[in-house]
Protein backbone atom coordinates (compact mmCIF):
# COMPACT_ATOMS: atom_id res chain seq x y z
CA UNK A 1 0.00 0.00 0.00
CA UNK A 2 1.38 3.79 -1.15
CA UNK A 3 0.62 4.71 2.42
CA UNK A 4 3.18 2.62 3.92
CA UNK A 5 5.93 3.09 1.46
CA UNK A 6 5.34 6.65 2.16
CA UNK A 7 5.93 6.17 6.00
CA UNK A 8 8.70 3.93 5.75
CA UNK A 9 11.00 5.96 2.82
CA UNK A 10 10.33 9.11 4.69
CA UNK A 11 11.73 7.00 7.92
CA UNK A 12 14.51 6.40 5.73
CA UNK A 13 15.43 9.42 4.31
CA UNK A 14 15.39 11.61 8.13
CA UNK A 15 17.74 8.64 9.00
CA UNK A 16 20.14 9.54 5.62
CA UNK A 17 19.72 13.37 6.22
CA UNK A 18 17.52 13.64 2.68
CA UNK A 19 16.35 17.00 3.40
CA UNK A 20 14.72 17.20 0.07
CA UNK A 21 13.23 14.11 0.40
CA UNK A 22 11.93 14.39 3.72
CA UNK A 23 9.80 17.85 2.56
CA UNK A 24 8.83 16.40 -0.75
CA UNK A 25 7.38 13.31 1.30
CA UNK A 26 5.56 14.79 3.70
CA UNK A 27 4.12 17.24 1.26
CA UNK A 28 2.49 13.96 0.08
CA UNK A 29 1.87 12.68 3.31
CA UNK A 30 -0.02 16.25 3.89
CA UNK A 31 -2.10 16.40 0.83
CA UNK A 32 -3.14 12.74 1.29
CA UNK A 33 -4.23 13.14 4.82
CA UNK A 34 -6.27 16.10 3.10
CA UNK A 35 -7.98 13.76 1.10
CA UNK A 36 -8.56 11.91 3.69
CA UNK A 37 -10.45 14.02 5.65
CA UNK A 38 -12.32 15.36 3.05
CA UNK A 39 -13.38 11.76 1.90
CA UNK A 40 -14.27 10.56 4.92
CA UNK A 41 -17.70 9.41 5.60
CA UNK A 42 -19.61 7.23 8.38
CA UNK A 43 -19.60 4.94 5.42
CA UNK A 44 -15.92 5.02 4.32
CA UNK A 45 -13.46 5.55 7.69
CA UNK A 46 -10.51 4.54 5.70
CA UNK A 47 -10.36 7.42 3.58
CA UNK A 48 -9.06 7.44 0.05
CA UNK A 49 -7.61 4.43 -1.99
CA UNK A 50 -4.32 4.14 -3.40
CA UNK A 51 -5.94 5.00 -7.03
CA UNK A 52 -6.85 8.18 -5.69
CA UNK A 53 -3.52 8.68 -4.45
CA UNK A 54 -2.25 8.29 -7.96
CA UNK A 55 -4.21 11.29 -9.10
CA UNK A 56 -3.18 13.17 -6.40
CA UNK A 57 1.00 12.49 -7.20
CA UNK A 58 -0.15 12.99 -10.38
CA UNK A 59 -1.85 16.62 -9.70
CA UNK A 60 1.19 17.75 -7.25
CA UNK A 61 3.54 16.88 -9.99
CA UNK A 62 1.41 19.26 -12.44
CA UNK A 63 1.50 21.88 -9.53
CA UNK A 64 5.40 21.78 -9.87
CA UNK A 65 5.64 21.49 -13.50
CA UNK A 66 3.83 25.30 -13.45
CA UNK A 67 5.38 26.10 -10.81
CA UNK A 68 9.16 25.52 -12.21
CA UNK A 69 7.92 27.02 -15.44
CA UNK A 70 6.94 30.00 -13.74
CA UNK A 71 10.01 30.63 -11.60
CA UNK A 72 11.94 29.90 -14.89
CA UNK A 73 10.09 32.84 -16.90
CA UNK A 74 11.24 34.69 -13.69
CA UNK A 75 14.73 34.10 -13.29
CA UNK A 76 14.74 31.77 -10.22
CA UNK A 77 16.49 28.85 -11.79
CA UNK A 78 17.27 28.01 -7.70
CA UNK A 79 12.82 27.37 -6.75
CA UNK A 80 13.11 25.63 -10.48
CA UNK A 81 15.78 23.53 -9.99
CA UNK A 82 13.53 22.44 -6.46
CA UNK A 83 10.74 22.09 -7.92
CA UNK A 84 12.31 19.65 -10.48
CA UNK A 85 13.58 17.60 -7.88
CA UNK A 86 10.51 17.15 -5.90
CA UNK A 87 8.72 16.01 -9.44
CA UNK A 88 11.59 13.40 -9.42
CA UNK A 89 11.02 12.33 -6.16
CA UNK A 90 7.23 12.25 -6.49
CA UNK A 91 7.59 10.47 -10.17
CA UNK A 92 9.29 7.42 -8.13
CA UNK A 93 5.83 6.66 -6.79
CA UNK A 94 3.75 6.35 -9.64
CA UNK A 95 4.03 3.46 -12.32
CA UNK A 96 5.89 3.40 -14.87
CA UNK A 97 4.75 5.02 -18.16
CA UNK A 98 4.20 3.21 -21.56
CA UNK A 99 6.67 4.46 -24.27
Amino acid sequence: MLRERFSSDLKEAIKARETQRVSTLRLISAAVKDRDIAARTEDNAEGVTDTEILTILAKMIKQRQDSAKAYEEGGRLELAAQELQEIEIIRGYLPRQMS
